[in-house]
């Protein structure tokens, strides 16, 4: 992080995937409302279109609304973080409200939220006139630190997640870390479980690094939240520089997400993102070491970093393993290579930081019996390593 004034810090990069460039700024202080008020000024957009969370705290909502409306006319959509509301009928709500009110080409779609609504309104933004200006601001760290880097907008189907989207950059993104004050601890551990991904997927020359500044308390200086952010947009560009459309090298950027987004569908959302993705990780460490691809200490590697940061290493105890593998068996990475009956598709490591390539694709298939083991190791309370 780089102190900007006295009563400011922030952090300022230029992310870069494929041909796609955009300005991504972090901030804390006093200042950052009358830089972010220029940043706006200088798109000189007919009016703004602000896509907010439903549950955000009213006065954030309304001072994001005002310095906007200082420079173009504004409206405010609400929409409710709520896997069950990120869908096409949400979505041609908000199209409906945004047509009906005046929305234009020179509009700007403002999505103000974590991931979800960030979602939301970045395939608004996609979708409007085949496609108008988006700007994040990311409310929640893992919104932060992780889905606003990268150019996929989508929702989900009744079948799964995000079924249904599109690619789209925003013309900036801006982090102000003073949103995350009111944040509570699991939102800010369920984020990190997603720099962990980073870490032991892209990244692992960092591991020592984050295990030491990592708290179960979930209690950080901005300082150390800039360096957690910077990370992230390390890994992800580092992966994304030549595979913008995350078809590729950048599909390690699903590790642990096959298992994780079936524990967060079937939950309903109650299991948060980062915590079902963390052991969605720790299943697929399981299925790697089964295959022989990942050595026992990588394995514990894992879980050494989603302790350190109190996540939760188990499933909850209402999910079994048949429903999770019902699921995954519907998983949105299906078709990067010729379907097999009985086989999952996953991503999977042969070592820290190594994806595992067969044939030169990221993408393992898995016995479905290998995948419910890997399952069945987070069950009921039992730690992943048990039976190690």
């Amino acid at each position: 992080m780089t102190i900007l004034s006295e009563n400011t810090i922030g952090l300022d990069r230029e992310v870069r995937f494929g041909d796609v460039r955009y300005d991504f700024h972090v901030r804390h202080g006093q200042s950052a409302w009358s830089d972010l008020r220029a940043r706006f000024a200088a798109l000189e957009a007919d009016r703004f279109v602000l896509v907010a969370d439903a549950g955000l705290p009213a006065h954030l909502v309304a001072e994001t609304e005002m310095h906007l409306a200082a420079l173009a006319p504004t409206r405010v959509l609400k929409a409710k973080a709520d896997e069950a509301q990120k869908s096409l009928t949400t979505l041609d709500r908000l199209a409906e409200e945004a047509l009906r009110d005046g929305i234009t080409r020179r509009s700007v779609v403002v999505a103000l939220g974590g991931g979800t609504v960030g979602n939301i309104a970045g395939l608004l933004a996609a979708l409007v006139f085949r496609g108008i200006r988006l700007v994040h601001m990311p409310t929640t760290l893992l919104g932060m630190s992780d889905s606003v880097l990268s150019l996929k907008q989508a929702v989900n189907s009744s079948y799964g997640k995000n079924h249904l989207g599109t690619f789209h950059a925003p013309v900036f993104v801006w982090n102000h870390l003073d949103f995350l004050d009111s944040l509570p601890a699991d939102e800010i551990r369920s984020a990190l479980c997603e720099m962990t991904k980073n870490v032991l997927g892209i990244v692992p020359e960092r591991y020592d690094e984050v295990a030491g500044l990592l708290r179960r308390d979930a209690r950080y200086t901005p300082d150390v939240m800039g360096r957690f952010i910077g990370l992230c947009v390390d890994a992800k560009t580092r992966v994304m520089r030549h595979d913008a459309n995350e078809k590729g090298e950048a599909l390690i950027l699903e590790y642990g997400h096959t298992v994780g987004h079936a524990a967060e569908l079937l939950t309903g959302g109650r299991l948060r993102h980062g915590y079902a993705i963390g052991i969605g990780m720790l299943v697929a460490a399981r299925v790697s070491r089964e295959l022989g691809l990942l050595d026992r200490s990588d394995e514990a590697a894992h879980l050494k970093l989603l302790e350190l940061n109190g996540a939760p290493t188990v499933l909850p105890q209402e999910l079994d393993a048949a429903s999770v593998l019902d699921i995954v068996r519907l998983d949105n990475k299906r078709g990067y290579v010729p379907g097999r009956s009985g086989v999952c598709d996953l991503i999977l490591l042969e070592g820290l930081g190594r994806p595992h390539r067969p044939g030169g694709n990221q993408i393992t298939q898995v016995d479905e019996r290998t995948v419910q083991i890997g399952i069945e190791s987070v069950l009921g309370g039992r730690p992943a390593l048990v039976g190690a």
